[in-house]
């Protein structure tokens, strides 16, 4: 018997990534009762507050005002597999998440697509 195929555009594969096993809108994405079905992965809300620092939850979506969308893939590459902005500042805490650090590199080139 033959396994089914199943045919992705690397973006489809990447949209796959993000919404699931990456977890993206754990941080990104509002909760809550008065979030919004609209408001998928545009961060804003704190996600760690404590004496050092607050970490607020920037916007990754593919906005070129107020997201990443003006940002070069290679630039989101590094922002997702070392946690560094395009300057070269480090985003987190909470990023770089470890497990991102092992990614296979085609599915992080997904994700950014």
């Amino acid at each position: 018997m033959r396994a089914a195929s199943f045919d992705q555009t690397r973006a489809e594969r990447g949209r796959y990534l993000v919404e699931t096993i990456a977890g993206c809108g754990n941080c990104q994405t509002p909760k809550g009762p008065n979030a919004r079905s609209d408001e998928s992965l545009v961060g804003g809300h704190i996600l760690m507050d404590n004496p050092a620092f607050t970490t607020v939850a920037p916007n990754i979506t593919p906005d070129r005002e107020t997201g990443i969308g003006g940002w070069p893939d290679n630039q989101i590459f590094m922002a997702i597999r070392q946690g560094r902005r395009p300057d070269g500042s480090q985003i987190g805490p909470p990023m770089p998440m470890g497990f991102y650090r092992r990614i296979a590199d085609d599915d992080v080139r997904a994700m950014v697509a």
